[in-house]
């Protein structure tokens, strides 16, 4: 399938030329030689620490890897006839005199020295073709992005070829018509423009380096950030190997699109012609569990003598090519889609704002990741693995910003692109993160980073920010992260990928335009920046209204978890331990019981007074002490557990009365832990944010949540625009959230936790004059439909029903 020749001569006779003069200019070194790393022993499986491992790739086996495809195998029956290993990304089928491994080593050796280097990687530069970043800018890098994309899905459409010639459990019919239709579109699309396919033959060495470099910024950024979210060399040398052959192939396509195109798509249409099949993996090898499924299936066609051992071998070869291309070839539609910049909010010119945060929630030090995407679409994690995978993605984007050169304010009238940011990470002896102001024993707030920002001068400058921000999202972070465990787990015993040790990090990064600002004024919503400043996302300001010392609040919320974590919770009850309490309640009984003994001493000292019945009625005011101190507080208090210095409450207001901690806390805590496996049930009036219920013998939620508490414990109430004017949708992202996800167009198939009709319920508060605070009624809900999202609830003060 990949022997058939060029059918554009021309571009075969000008290519050792163009394409290397291209990669001698985006080839040159990008860092210092990486220091010797600290060498220890590592247990199987152990997480590494950061700052003793360094990236060590080696160049030979980097090449072998890539090479794989020109090796042959003999078949058991005869020696001397042989099966040819497949190559991916194979740029041959284009351009066959190219001599594809001296560029394959020079990407290669690009690669490398970016993921050794600890500087910052260098920043994009189009050679000024992208302008200083106005809308007519934004419109030339969204058509540098489409191309590459349709280069992209051309790479897709040969290796799906090769898996319909040589992998049949991976072969999928619809899959390769999907591709095949992408790249007839795109042939389409491309033709019609102004100039058609004269512009593409007679493309300008300007925009094609500028397409070169975008190539080189993309591959070097994703090839640092796989490099920093997993160590051993088995990782790296596969990470580099896979993105070397990809940046070379697509460098080669978009030499001549138009024509790569119709190759393409001729072998795509043979390749569909030969299959009759469609295998369940839509989307390729996305897990460990499709992985095993496939070579299972490959083993039992050949235990069943209807694969020789020859092809078996090849088979698994193509699954082993097919699993090291899934997670990384999602990534990079991912990044290409974005940077079309298409317009889905209907909004004025070019308007955005995009946003990624990592802040503390709930208890225990948890931190969930929140992400605004240039829809307007949210996504949250508070997924541990998920969040080591983001902390590199965001430490290469702190380095980008600290070494980007501000630049001027732009006239009134002029487009103008500006980033804001707060970090606080675990380099701060690398000194580009000076950014506490507290205590550094805490743990990291928000609230307590220094908020920097910065003008975009330039288009360039733009692109070096964007990128890595795009990163940050749960979906791409969420990718990655199982692409990692998908190798780790179908990897052979030899080959091990291990993950580093977590980092307590805190960060907020923002990039919007000025007409966004205006856009945006009249949506009566927070903004995530203005959120930040105003700390809705602190749980430190979210546990008290006053202005007391973050180190106190920190002491205080320290010692009321130390005595949450005494609490024994079982499905219907919580039960705490009250030693003093029970102690106070039987030492003042005593004293009134002991009293009535002394006035028997008095004997007939006293005319008039029989001390035997004082000293019974003391006796039973002792008792009457007991029973009323036993129900003030609970409904039911057990002689059995009030004499083991127990006590069982079922409701919120019993839990408060007992323990004196603030009933909104406690709330807080319990929708943390039930996302943390706990097996509490609750019921009541207020319980509709609570997943795990039981309307007759739970736990009783009977006291109103307040907006605060549900941003404590990782709730987010969005603003949508609905049919009938605006309602709240939940976002929810407590501990062990591994993606949730809140976008234009609710989607049916999922329940929302959602408010309706928020505006008439404002609306009769201020008709009736009501000085309390808003009271919105929450359901859980498949039914409601909304046009798009506008932003966070401001509504701080709402409590909810």
């Amino acid at each position: 399938m990949l022997s058939r020749q060029t059918t554009i001569p021309q571009a075969a006779r000008k290519v050792n030329s163009r394409l290397s003069r291209s990669w001698r200019r985006f080839s040159r070194a990008h860092a210092r030689p990486n220091a010797t790393a600290f060498q220890q022993r590592q247990d199987d499986g152990e997480p590494l620490d950061r700052d003793t491992v360094s990236v060590e790739c080696d160049l030979t086996s980097i090449i072998e890897l890539i090479s794989q495809g020109t090796r042959s195998v003999s078949t058991a029956a005869s020696p001397a006839d042989t099966v040819q290993y497949p190559q991916f990304d194979n740029p041959h089928a284009y351009l066959p005199q190219v001599q594809a491994a001296y560029f394959w080593e020079n990407e290669a050796n690009r690669l490398i020295e970016i993921v050794k280097s600890s500087d910052p990687i260098r920043p994009f530069n189009s050679n000024r073709l992208l302008g200083e970043g106005q809308e007519e800018d934004y419109s030339r890098l969204a058509r540098l992005a489409e191309m590459i994309l349709a280069a992209h899905s051309l790479c897709l459409l040969d290796n799906e070829c090769i898996n319909v010639e040589h992998c049949k459990p991976l072969a999928n019919r619809d899959r390769v018509k999907k591709l095949l239709q992408q790249a007839q579109v795109s042939q389409t699309n491309s033709a019609n423009e102004p100039g058609g396919r004269q512009k593409d033959e007679q493309m300008q060495e300007k925009e094609l380096d500028a397409i070169f470099a975008l190539i080189d910024y993309i591959a070097a950024v994703l090839a640092r950030l796989l490099c920093q979210m997993a160590g051993k060399k088995y990782w790296w040398n596969n990470v580099v190997a896979f993105l070397a052959q990809r940046v070379t192939k697509l460098k080669v396509l978009m030499l001549d699109m138009h024509a790569n195109t119709i190759i393409s798509c001729q072998a795509g249409e043979a390749a569909l012609d030969r299959t009759d099949l469609s295998s369940r993996l839509s989307s390729g090898i996305l897990d460990e569990e499709e992985c095993e499924e496939v070579l299972r299936m490959i083993d039992a066609d050949a235990k069943q003598g209807l694969r020789t051992t020859a092809n078996t071998d090849v088979a698994r070869y193509c699954v082993e090519q097919n699993r090291f291309r899934s997670g990384i070839d999602l990534t990079f539609r991912y990044l290409l889609m974005a940077l079309r910049f298409q317009n889905r909010l209907g909004l004025q010119g070019m308007s955005f704002e995009i946003c990624g945060m990592v802040y503390a929630t709930g208890f225990e030090d948890f931190k969930a990741l929140l992400f605004q995407d240039l829809d307007l679409e949210y996504s949250a994690s508070s997924d541990q693995d998920t969040l080591n995978t983001a902390y590199p993605a965001f430490e290469i984007l702190h380095q980008i910003l600290a070494n980007i050169k501000p630049g001027q304010p732009k006239p009134p009238g002029s487009l103008q692109t500006k980033v804001e940011w707060r970090y606080s990470g675990a380099n701060k002896e690398k000194g580009y993160n000076n950014n506490k102001t507290a205590n550094d024993s805490l743990p990291c707030d928000l609230s307590q980073c220094r908020q920097d920002e910065a003008v975009m001068g330039t288009m360039d400058d733009i692109v070096t920010v964007i990128i890595p921000l795009l990163l940050t999202s749960p979906l791409a972070v969420g990718n990655l992260t199982k692409f990692r465990t998908m190798v780790s787990l179908t990897c052979d015993a030899k080959d091990t990928v291990q993950v580093f040790k977590g980092v307590d990090y805190s960060a907020f990064f923002q990039m919007h335009t000025n007409t966004f600002e205006e856009d945006s004024k009249n949506w009566d919503v927070m903004r995530l920046s203005a959120a930040i400043n105003k700390k809705f996302f602190s749980r430190y300001s979210l546990m008290t209204e006053a202005s007391e010392d973050r180190e106190k609040i920190a002491q205080k919320m320290a010692l009321i978890c130390q005595e949450m974590s005494d609490w024994v919770i079982d499905e219907r009850s919580i039960t705490v331990p009250c030693r003093f309490h029970v102690c106070l309640i039987i030492l003042v009984a005593f004293l009134i019981a002991g009293g009535g003994l002394c006035i028997m001493a008095v004997g007939e000292r006293i005319a008039g007074v029989d001390p035997s019945n004082l000293s019974a009625y003391l006796w039973v005011v002792a008792g009457f002490y007991l029973l009323v101190c036993k129900s003030r507080y609970v409904e039911e208090w057990p002689w059995t557990d009030f004499l083991h210095f127990r006590v069982r409450c079922r409701s919120v207001s019993e839990l408060r009365a007992i323990t004196g901690i603030d009933e909104q806390f406690i709330m807080a805590k319990l929708l943390h832990d039930e996302s943390g496996g706990s097996m509490l049930k609750t019921r009541g009036p207020y319980n509709k944010v609570f997943l795990r219920r039981d309307a007759t013998d739970g736990f009783s939620i009977d006291c109103l949540l307040q907006m605060n508490t549900l941003l404590l414990s990782g709730l987010i109430m969005l603003k949508v625009v609905t049919p009938r004017g605006h309602a709240l949708v939940c976002l929810d992202a407590r501990r062990g959230t591994e993606l949730k996800v809140v976008e234009h167009q609710g989607n049916e198939a999922q329940e929302h936790l959602v408010c309706e009709d928020i505006n008439r319920l404002h609306e009769l508060q201020k008709q009736n004059g009501a000085q309390e605070n808003t009271r919105l009624q929450l359901v859980r809900s498949k039914d409601l439909k909304w046009k798009r999202v506008q932003g966070v609830y401001s509504h701080i003060k709402a409590e909810f029903l």
